[in-house]
């Protein structure tokens, strides 16, 4: 601890992580405002912040089919190339749908779609099965 406390970041470095946490937040005004001052150069093109911000509210609000459909619009071929990721999202698809108690297509999308996932990737299989075991509760968001 005393090392950290002791640890002189510079001027840039620290730039660069003010810049980083911008960028990952979705700031983009103040974004471009710091690059235009500071000189530091995003890591991404802020023009697509606007889309990342978009899937990321989607997420955030549970409506995880419009952020997939996002992400197939705008990057038609990350899903298939990051499979890991898909079957995150999938997943939780069917966290929202045991929230809502809509058991019956909650069970049908594991069936039909989660399932593909676990054919694909083995591993996956414990987190579907803890996914799963919300059904068993009342209230799964508590769980």
């Amino acid at each position: 601890m005393l090392q950290l406390m002791t640890h002189h970041v510079g001027r840039t470095d620290m730039n660069k992580l003010i810049m980083n946490y911008l960028v990952t937040e979705g700031f983009k005004e103040a974004a471009e405002k710091f690059s235009a001052e500071s000189g530091v150069e995003p890591s991404v093109n802020l023009d697509t912040l606007d889309d990342r911000i978009r899937i990321r509210q989607a997420v955030m609000d549970g409506r995880i089919m419009e952020a997939v459909s996002i992400i197939n619009s705008l990057y038609p071929e990350l899903l298939d190339n990051d499979r890991y990721l898909f079957f995150r999202l999938q997943q939780q698809h069917l966290i929202e749908l045991i929230k809502r108690k809509e058991l019956e297509p909650a069970l049908e999308f594991a069936q039909n779609k989660l399932s593909e996932r676990v054919e694909e990737n083995p591993n996956v299989l414990p987190e579907l099965e803890k996914t799963l075991a919300l059904l068993a509760f009342e209230k799964p968001e508590m769980s």
